[in-house]
């Protein structure tokens, strides 16, 4: 079964056994019970808490945003980088200092080079990041979205969108497994509701499906991102953690892509796949973490 467990309001838990070792050095450990009956610590560091799912497994960071001081994403084995290339992650306060480790890792290193594979930032906790070796054959971050339409011609995708204040910071890769021959469209927007027709038109006509969406709050618009891909989808905005884990459970065939906590008015939308590529995915929603 894809759903391994589902952090957040209702979800179930998963304890770290330390050995008295900064937490959490070891594997979690599934406790087999409730949030509410057994606590977690108010808070985790980004980066202790992003290892907990990544190391001693072929993990990736599917998706990943924050909202005020919370973490979202998905955690799964992809078949289509398996056995896992490199990875690594990290947390950065701003954006000199984010764009500094992306160059850092863009810069070759005896023929290898590390690119963004999801990213995630907001005014409180900057800018977090998982990096993938050899993630495509080109990458570049797009931070004004007239860009974007020229690196489309130039044969980029979006891969990966976050905003923090006033700006969208969209990452564009060349030459990725997921993203090959696949059209894609964008669109900003002041509220869901006002795009909600031409996301299901793009739906209907074009089989796109959204595979990026995050939430400008000094511009207060949403950057949606729409990709035709060829699996069956379906997604569903829910108003609490537990309505759409039970969601999830029953749509057992399909594999979660994004979980996004919206800013505006706190629902949760999922968005899912039937990708035979993604499998044995966990899934954290509104999670405590915080500046490293």
């Amino acid at each position: 079964m894809f759903f391994e467990h589902f952090l957040g309001e209702g979800g179930d838990l998963t304890l770290f056994m330390t050995g008295k070792k900064p937490r959490p050095r070891t594997e979690p450990m599934y406790s087999g019970g409730n949030i509410y009956d057994y606590p977690p610590a108010n808070e985790i560091k980004y980066t202790h808490f992003i290892a907990s799912n990544i190391r001693n497994s072929e993990n990736v960071v599917i998706s990943q945003s924050f909202y005020d001081e919370h973490f979202s994403g998905i955690f799964a084995p992809s078949k289509r980088y398996s056995p896992r290339p490199a990875v690594s992650w990290a947390q950065r306060p701003d954006y000199h200092s984010f764009l500094e480790l992306v160059k850092e890792n863009w810069t070759l290193k005896n023929g290898k080079s590390k690119q963004i594979y999801s990213l995630a930032c907001d005014e409180k906790l900057g800018f977090g990041v998982f990096f993938m070796e050899n993630y495509g054959t080109a990458q570049t971050i797009v931070t004004n979205t007239y860009d974007v339409e020229n690196k489309f011609i130039e044969g980029f995708h979006i891969t990966a969108c976050a905003a923090r204040g006033s700006t969208f910071y969209v990452v564009m890769t060349k030459g990725t497994k997921e993203y090959k021959g696949q059209p894609q469209a964008w669109l900003t927007t002041s509220t869901w509701e006002g795009a909600r027709d031409k996301i299901m038109e793009k739906y209907r006509e074009e089989g796109k499906v959204i595979t990026g969406i995050c939430y400008s709050t000094g511009l207060r618009q949403y950057f949606l991102v729409m990709t035709t891909i060829p699996e069956l989808k379906t997604w569903k905005w829910f108003d609490g953690v537990g309505a759409a884990r039970q969601w999830m459970i029953r749509n057992w065939e399909y594999h979660p892509t994004i979980i996004f906590k919206d800013p505006t008015d706190r629902k949760i939308l999922v968005v899912m796949t039937t990708d035979v590529n993604i499998s044995s995915s966990r899934c954290t929603c509104k999670f405590n973490v915080k500046i490293c």
